[in-house]
């Protein structure tokens, strides 16, 4: 099956970790590794919560990210997998974009949801409610200067976080006209 992934099945997302391996995400078979001799698949059996991957990224602390279609994110920390799903995490289980910020958070898309921020104990949801009006985020970044940067189906939006607490951070909406600082 490893052959036939590589020339007839749909990859998403390819990236390389730290040590080297090449990582493919697939569209029904969940993901591989390639050390540079074999291929390792890792799917729902090894504990993947789905085989539809769309997103491959590692953290800054060595782990694995998986932003599946159907089954949320899995963490894989080289031994095992931790899912959050629409079940106690998140709101929607298509996640197609996945941003590791300068402090070590997690952001990630939720399709119809906006993005979520994950500071390795629990979630917050951006959306709607803080001015992001991007329900299909699909690009995440932050600058050289530390600003979060959103994009998608319906624009492109700027986290303001600049001495406001959580609650009262808001993204604002970008265009050719501004804001600008």
């Amino acid at each position: 099956m490893t052959g036939e992934f590589i020339t007839s099945r749909t990859t998403w997302s390819i990236t390389e970790d730290k040590t080297g391996n090449l990582w493919f995400s697939t569209n029904g078979f969940g993901a591989f590794k390639y050390d540079g001799q074999t291929f390792t698949q890792y799917s729902e059996k090894d504990g993947l919560s789905d085989n539809s991957v769309d997103n491959i990224m590692e953290d800054s602390k060595g782990n694995m990210w998986f932003g599946t279609r159907y089954g949320g994110v899995s963490r894989y920390d080289g031994k095992t997998f931790t899912n959050f799903t629409s079940k106690e995490s998140i709101e929607n289980n298509e996640v197609c974009e996945i941003y590791e910020d300068g402090s070590g958070n997690i952001w990630l898309s939720s399709e119809g949801y906006g993005v979520y921020r994950y500071n390795g104990k629990s979630f917050t949801n951006y959306s709607q409610k803080q001015g992001l009006e991007v329900r299909a985020v699909q690009a995440i970044f932050e600058d050289r200067e530390g600003r979060l940067w959103v994009g998608g189906g319906g624009g492109l939006y700027r986290y303001e976080k600049q001495a406001l607490p959580i609650q009262q951070a808001h993204f604002v909406n970008v265009t050719k006209k501004g804001p600008w600082e």
